[in-house]
């Protein structure tokens, strides 16, 4: 039982990385009372690199998953948005921003923004200006011409599995830190290519440990949220399963991540998978981002007034052969 308990940790065939680069996003002054007022949208490439077991990404665009297809590395495209600091526990339905603050800066109430006004997912309008609670990226994963199936985690293998840097210019380090990435999966229908069902949210992952508060008037410490509890809007900690750098176990002890010792990728028991057996007939894979309103960096004192860089999130997969 003990050699059979290591050889399915020890994994050896069938790994292949996919490399998601999301988005690119510019900044000028991030904090929950004060609203971007410019953008520099970047297209971005994601691309999947094949192997002897081939692992693809695409999109609905695109054609959803290529049924017979050659083993080629598919292209998708996203483009940035202005990001506007806002909230969320559940990431799917929920999302919150500021609404009042009192004398010291500090917010005191929050309300939904009415996303029925925009063009896509995270966008609305006040006062007749766009802005972004966040960013959804939607892809599809998928194993062509029946080569096997898939569990898909988190590659940290050479690194961060999700990185989230200044593509152009110096960078903001209060940008980066207070971003949230998180991932969501959902089922295709048989056509391959459009989503059905509920989306489940797997994991949401940090730059970094939250340990401070943000400018809340009821602010809590470490990582935390806006959520509705019992009628009323207020900080609170968060429920979801979350990540940073360099720990990929979340605070229920699960582990999303496959690392790698020489040629050979191990899954640690009590591991995770993004989403596992992943083959064929495809699955949804969502990315959304966003700045985390409540998180300690994200305040007035500590933004860059007109700060032009511009950011990117790269997601890293590895699929492990199912079975191995």
């Amino acid at each position: 039982m003990e050699q059979i308990r290591k050889l399915r940790k020890e994994l050896i065939i069938s790994i292949i990385s996919v490399i998601v680069a999301t988005v690119a996003l510019s900044s000028s002054t991030y904090a929950w009372y004060v609203a971007n007022n410019t953008v520099k949208a970047k297209t971005s490439t994601i691309t999947a690199t094949t192997n002897g077991f081939i692992l693809q990404i695409t999109t609905a665009e695109k054609g959803g998953v290529q049924h017979g297809g050659a083993q080629e590395s598919l292209e998708a495209f996203t483009t940035g948005e202005v990001l506007s600091p806002s909230s969320t526990d559940d990431i799917i339905n929920n999302w919150y921003v500021c609404q009042n603050w009192n004398e010291r800066g500090n917010v005191t109430s929050y309300y939904t923004p009415n996303f029925a006004t925009g063009t896509k997912p995270g966008n609305y309008k006040e006062n007749n200006q766009n802005y972004y609670a966040f960013i959804r990226s939607d892809y599809i994963l998928y194993t062509i011409t029946e080569t096997g199936k898939a569990d898909v985690y988190l590659d940290a293998s050479d690194g961060s599995p999700i990185v989230v840097k200044a593509d152009e210019g110096n960078g903001v380090f209060t940008v980066i830190d207070s971003m949230r990435v998180a991932i969501t999966t959902q089922e295709l229908d048989t056509d391959g290519k459009t989503p059905i069902g509920e989306e489940t949210l797997r994991v949401v992952y940090s730059t970094k440990d939250e340990t401070g508060k943000g400018n809340d008037e009821n602010g809590v410490n470490g990582w935390s949220c806006i959520s509705n509890v019992n009628g009323t809007l207020n900080p609170v900690a968060v429920t979801y399963p979350h990540i940073y750098n360099g720990r990929y176990t979340d605070q229920n002890g699960n582990n999303w991540a496959a690392l790698k010792s020489g040629d050979s990728f191990t899954v640690p028991e009590g591991s995770l998978p993004i989403k596992d057996g992943v083959g064929y007939d495809g699955v949804a894979v969502h990315v959304y981002i966003w700045m985390e309103g409540t998180d300690a960096d994200c305040v007035n004192g500590k933004s860059v007034e007109n700060d032009d860089s511009k950011y990117s999130v790269t997601v890293k997969f590895a699929g492990v052969a199912t079975g191995n």
